[in-house]
């Protein structure tokens, strides 16, 4: 691998993340430092997507060099995110891992105690097989698992309609009265898809502010809208945008 200043300033940026991260563990602020990991995921993404090694490979002598550098930082950055999910979701850690080929020994080489980035896989190193960790759910398998396991009503619902005709029920602030009416509600999703629509927007608008192609930025579109739509569903909106007002059709 041959690192380029924009490779290098990409390592000091995943050091400076992983420095959080070891500092946040150890004071036991277990969600604060998955901040650091999401962080860490988002620049690699970036990073992959902006250079295009799976076009490079395909270039002269300079260009198939540059894809190589790509996939070898990509390939460790990837590494150092198994390790970091450890204490989060082990089997996932160990499955990235094994996707890898990495040795055991890559938990401590990257885990120092300076949170300096080290690329644990060297130039030559060959990874084993690849498959998806995750299995991407379409709107209507998420329908059908929110009617299987879904409760028939909220205890909020139960209790309202228990009482006598002649007493209204208290008034509950709007906000609350949404999460407990409204049908396939699910406040823990939609909090996660907030914060993934929130990191998607913000990728977007970096490929946008770095001109990357037209394609690229498209897909990444694409998967902004596709969350929206989950958000929209996770609040028990329609995932149908409202028109804006004030702007032309």
């Amino acid at each position: 691998m041959e690192l380029q200043h924009e490779d290098k300033k990409l390592l000091a940026l995943v050091g400076w993340e992983l420095q959080q991260y070891i500092q946040l563990m150890d004071k036991v602020k277990i969600r604060d430092a998955l901040k650091h990991i999401l962080n860490i995921s988002r620049h690699g993404n970036q990073y992959i997507q902006v250079n295009e090694p799976w076009k490079k490979i395909k270039g002269g002598d300079t260009e198939r060099q540059r894809a190589g550098t790509v996939t070898g930082v990509s390939v460790n950055i990837s590494c150092l995110l198994s390790v970091m999910l450890f204490p989060y979701m082990p089997s996932v850690s160990q499955t990235i891992r094994d996707q890898l080929n990495a040795p055991q020994s890559c938990i401590n080489t990257m885990l120092q105690g300076t949170g300096a980035f080290v690329c644990a896989l060297s130039a030559g190193h060959r990874i084993g097989t690849v498959s998806p960790l995750f299995q991407k759910l379409e709107v209507d398998q998420i329908e059908a698992l929110k009617k299987r396991f879904g409760g028939q009503q909220t205890t909020a619902q139960a209790a309202a309609s228990a009482q006598p005709a002649t007493v209204p029920a208290p008034a509950a602030p709007a906000a609350a009265a949404e999460v407990v009416t409204v049908s396939g509600v699910d406040p823990e999703k939609a909090k996660q898809l907030t914060q993934a629509v929130a990191e998607q927007g913000e990728k977007v608008r970096a490929l946008k502010a770095q001109k990357a192609e037209k394609a690229v930025i498209t897909a990444e579109v694409a998967k902004l809208l596709d969350l929206k739509k989950q958000l929209a569903l996770a609040e028990g909106k329609s995932p149908e945008p409202a028109p804006q007002k004030g702007k032309k059709k």
